[in-house]
């Protein structure tokens, strides 16, 4: 099955399993620190593409994310 909360973006895709997934990329974006728990390839965040993690693309996922937590409301 396609997933539902697919947004493309300026710098890339953006998609979602579910609100929970959703919700955590929005924070992951919105935080002002990003600390490392010590293991490389240990998180969910480690594996997240380049142009996620980039400080200059905050705002764009930021924004993508609240699109997509839009569309999630609409789809209950």
């Amino acid at each position: 099955m396609p997933l539902l909360l697919v947004e493309k973006t300026a710098a890339g895709v953006l998609w979602a399993y579910n609100a929970a997934h959703l919700q955590a990329l929005h924070d992951y974006a919105a935080a002002p620190l990003r600390e490392r728990a010590g293991m490389s390839n240990g998180s969910m965040f480690s594996r997240l593409p380049r142009w996620m993690k980039l400080a200059r693309n905050r705002v764009l996922l930021q924004k993508a994310t609240t699109r997509l937590m839009a569309k999630a409301n609409a789809i209950r």
